[in-house]
């Protein structure tokens, strides 16, 4: 019975997803799933109990396919399982969106926004709260520059995302409030990490989830031109692209490799007829409201 369940779990687990690395690990799942509703069928002999193996075997499947479930939903920037989240705008228009976390950043911030103008596109900053702190004249002026700022959480760890209460999002909010005036529309989820909780919290102030569907782990190298040639490998129409301005709300992080990459990019999208927007224009929905405060 345990691993029937696991079977269905994994099955239906299965189709809710287009990221590679859980797909295989839902196939393991569901293959381990069917092997036990085999053995379960086979006594031992001179018995009509199923192999003690078996029943474990089926126990352990059915904890790893919620493990597993639980994991995708809470991690993955493109599944709804734990609450609405946007990975893309309309595939019918030539359209995406460029979106920078983690800043604002001293050193690169602005230069990032001046070269999004020298092409005459804007883009959107989700902003952490701290950083914001640090160094709120960046923002303001990216803010006077007609750039789109989204909330980003306040501190940008590893685990206060798991708090229910989660009180990141009123805090940044209080943030920008005080700081610059307007009230963020949209959030971002560190690393795309959510829970019902965070999106409970999200709808009382009227707040869209946003995730993204092109990234080029650009965090992870400092090679200009492999971000770009990744992130013009995967866009499409409709795609909301992440990138990252700065790290973890580190004023100081070095982010040089995206201001090699971010001409490349907008010289690519152009070639291939797409146009960079704001994320507001892409999905059509405000970017700021009293209500989101």
């Amino acid at each position: 019975m345990f691993a029937v369940a696991a079977a269905v779990l994994a099955g239906w687990l299965l189709p809710q997803t287009a990221e590679r690395d859980l797909r295989i690990a839902l196939d393991v799942v569901l293959g381990a799933a069917l092997v036990v509703v085999v053995l379960d069928r086979v006594p031992r002999a001179g018995s009509r109990r199923r192999p003690r193996a078996a029943s474990a075997l089926a126990c352990v499947t059915v904890v790893a396919a919620l493990l597993l479930g639980g994991w995708i939903g809470a991690n993955s920037p493109r599944e709804t399982w734990f609450g609405p989240i946007v990975s893309h705008g309309p595939r019918d228009r030539p359209l995406v969106a460029l979106t920078f976390d983690d800043g604002p950043n001293a050193h690169e911030t602005l230069t990032v926004a001046h070269i999004l103008d020298s092409f005459g596109v804007k883009g959107t900053f989700f902003t952490v709260g701290k950083a914001l702190v640090a160094r709120p004249d960046i923002s303001r002026r990216l803010l006077a520059d007609g750039q789109l700022l989204g909330d980003h959480s306040y501190h940008h760890d590893e685990w206060r995302w798991l708090d229910p209460r989660y009180p990141e999002l009123a805090r940044t909010q209080s943030v920008f409030r005080r700081e610059l005036g307007v009230c963020p529309a949209f959030y971002r989820p560190p690393h795309g990490q959510h829970t019902p909780f965070m999106s409970w919290q999200l709808a009382r102030r009227h707040m869209t989830m946003i995730g993204w569907d092109t990234s080029a782990a650009d965090w992870a190298t400092t090679d200009g031109r492999t971000v770009a040639r990744r992130i013009l490998e995967r866009v499409r129409p409709g795609s909301i692209v992440v990138l990252h301005d700065g790290l973890d709300g580190d004023v100081t992080a070095d982010r040089s490799v995206l201001t090699t990459a971010l001409p490349i990019i907008l010289r690519g999208l152009r070639a291939r007829h797409l146009t960079a927007v704001r994320l507001d224009r892409l999905l059509d929905k405000p970017g700021y409201g009293t209500s989101h405060c």
